[in-house]
């Protein structure tokens, strides 16, 4: 069914759907599962050519439209602009909640009206692997001004976050223009302005599977992509503290750092050189974009040698964003390899 304009249910669960039948049923079943119950499904049928339709029909406390495929960002900005609710809960249609989550999560944001966002930890259930838990909570604050933890290392994972609606009606909403890395650049955009809170709890399960869309965008697009959200990070946020830029300008430059070096592995000579200057402008000292710039100019067959040399004795597993891309602290080796 179309919705209502009036939906005021005190939280909005938003939820993409493009070509998830066989996923779809699992999530929507753990926010019906919640303990806290005020709550409404707000979910768009992104262009599927499956029977995600179906599901949502015959969905109780849902509401729903279809559009022609638009991408996750467009779609959950539209799920959002469905309701009023003063709250607005992320979930993937691949993903589920436990069922504590939101009866924690809004306690904690009622609690404390400064706070923009609030996430957890996360479980991750991929085939053929260990389930894990994401992010290493060692080093996370429990609240505060966590821009400059959040640029180093991304520990907010979409299925994890609420939201205050009044937090995005000053930051504005997901930014379409990005195949990924568009929740990244929200949590961002919310970090430069406003407190954020981390639960050290597992309140989510992501699923990850190979027919995801995000597997099937390249790795230089999600590379251009990462960078991309990053700027726009730049531009929107003139607010932050000259600690806060410092920290944006060197993550920057490690984006644009992997993506010189990606051009370097294809032999794209000429296109990871500008990129690796454009690093070295953002940080004149990083010495690995200084490093990759000298190995562009040795023969094809040396440079790559010696690129797949360096690449297997820095490759580890560590928690990534949206776009694949692992964010560490200087000093720290860094891995080439790009996954979501």
């Amino acid at each position: 069914m179309p919705t209502s304009p009036q939906l005021h249910s005190e939280v909005a669960v938003i939820v993409p759907c493009y070509n998830v039948e066989s996923y779809l049923q699992r999530a929507l079943d753990s926010a019906l599962a919640q303990t806290y119950s005020d709550l409404h499904i707000c979910a768009v049928n992104d262009g599927s050519t499956d029977g995600t339709l179906q599901i949502l029909e015959s969905t109780p406390r849902c509401s729903f439209v279809s559009q022609r495929h638009a991408g996750p960002a467009a779609a959950r900005n539209r799920a959002i602009q469905m309701c009023r609710s003063p709250f607005l809960a992320f979930l993937d249609a691949d993903d589920e909640w436990l069922p504590l989550k939101l009866e924690r999560q809004i306690a904690l944001l009622k609690q404390d009206p400064t706070l923009g966002l609030v996430c957890s930890l996360c479980s991750i259930s991929e085939p053929g692997r260990e389930w894990r838990v994401i992010p290493e909570a060692d080093n996370i604050p429990s609240s505060g001004r966590l821009f400059r933890h959040l640029i180093r290392t991304c520990f907010v994972f979409t299925p994890t976050a609420v939201v205050r609606r009044g937090c995005l009606e000053e930051v504005g909403l997901f930014n379409e223009s990005l195949a990924v890395s568009e929740d990244f650049n929200l949590w961002l955009r919310i970090a430069a302005r406003w407190r954020i809170a981390f639960m050290p709890e597992v309140l989510a399960i992501t699923h990850k599977r190979p027919g995801s869309l995000s597997a099937s965008i390249s790795p230089e697009k999600r590379l251009r992509n990462g960078v991309a959200a990053l700027e726009h990070v730049q531009a929107v946020c003139p607010e932050l503290s000259p600690a806060e830029a410092r920290a944006l300008r060197g993550a920057l430059a490690e984006r644009i750092y992997f993506h010189g070096s990606f051009f370097l592995s294809t032999g794209a000579k000429g296109r990871s050189r500008r990129k690796l200057v454009s690093a070295l402008k953002l940080r004149p000292t990083y010495w690995r974009a200084l490093a990759k710039l000298g190995l562009s100019f040795l023969p094809t067959r040396v440079s790559k040698s010696l690129i797949g040399i360096k690449g297997m004795s820095a490759s580890r597993s560590v928690p990534r964003d949206s776009s694949g891309f692992a964010p560490v602290s200087e000093g720290q080796s860094i891995g080439t390899g790009q996954r979501e």
